[in-house]
């Protein structure tokens, strides 16, 4: 819609006031973005976080007019790009707007995100043009029965490049959707702070299970050296108790046999296994508290 003087004076004082209210502003990538895809986007950050897409101009202006803190954001704003203001941390918004991604086929002229690579195997493709078309885009590909399959892995675009009309056609007859489609997050201000989208982009998962395992490793560290906590005094007293039954088994098997030992010789030979299984956390890790988990 085109904004007469007006209406585009409305339009900065609107985003000018977003600005001023949130305290964490992000610039938004909207490149090759589907209005059917923006639109799901748009319904999901709703009471979440505000989305505003105007006239580069008009985005520059209400930066100037409102958060000065925010013009190092004015050289990045280039194609298609919007502001998204919330009162989320940055590390939240990155997280609500990567989960909103979707796979696509890819055009002729986009830029391969990554290397694309058809894998080797049968596909569904019966003989005919269709083998023709994927030879067209450097695949390997074979009649072998009723199908037509692919004998090796093929490269057909590497990252960076721009896929060729007859690359395309092949990926969407096999399947192979390589895009990704949805709104990209390149930097975020969060009160006064910067973050690029490398430092944005956790992997979750990964994160949660290293946590975890840091935790059971320092239980278990906590347990050989005997350093009392509420994680690792059960563990602890177990290992004693265990231990002096060793002990004690051992100074009875011993005295019943009628063999004499010395009782530091005979201690270490009774917690040589209880040792053992201390000192290799990775083979048997003390699974942590609810309360170590937390922490």
């Amino acid at each position: 819609m085109v904004l007469d003087k007006a209406g585009k004076k409305e339009k900065v004082r609107q985003i000018a006031l977003a600005l001023k209210k949130y305290p964490v502003v992000g610039l938004v990538n909207l490149q090759n973005l589907p209005s059917r895809q923006l639109f799901l986007v748009k319904s999901k950050l709703r009471g979440k976080a505000e989305l505003f897409m105007a006239r580069h101009t008009l985005l520059e202006l209400a930066v100037k007019q409102a958060r000065p803190d925010l013009e190092p954001l004015l050289s990045r704003i280039k194609g298609s790009s919007a502001l998204v203001a919330t009162e989320l941390d940055a590390f939240k918004l990155y997280s609500l707007i990567k989960k909103n991604k979707s796979k696509a086929f890819a055009k002729s002229g986009q830029i391969a995100p990554n290397d694309i690579i058809v894998p080797a195997g049968d596909t569904s493709l019966p003989p005919g043009p269709a083998l023709a078309e994927l030879k067209a885009a450097k695949i390997d590909a074979r009649i072998q029965g009723p199908k037509i399959t692919v004998a090796r892995d093929s490269l057909v675009t590497k990252k960076g490049e721009a896929i060729l009309a007859p690359v395309a056609a092949a990926l969407q007859k096999l399947g192979i959707a390589p895009m990704t489609v949805g709104m990209s997050l390149p930097v975020v201000f969060d009160h006064g702070t910067m973050f690029e989208e490398s430092v944005l982009d956790i992997d979750e998962q990964k994160y949660y299970s290293d946590l975890v395992a840091a935790v059971q490793y320092a239980v278990n560290l906590g347990v050989y050296a005997e350093i009392f906590t509420e994680q690792t005094t059960q563990p602890i007293v177990m290992k004693a108790a265990r231990t002096a039954i060793a002990v004690k088994k051992l100074v009875d098997d011993k005295s019943a046999g009628g063999a004499k030992q010395d009782a530091p010789a005979m201690a270490e030979q009774a917690t040589a296994p209880a040792q053992a299984a201390v000192e290799q956390p990775a083979a048997t890790p003390v699974e942590p508290t609810p309360a170590a988990a937390q922490a």
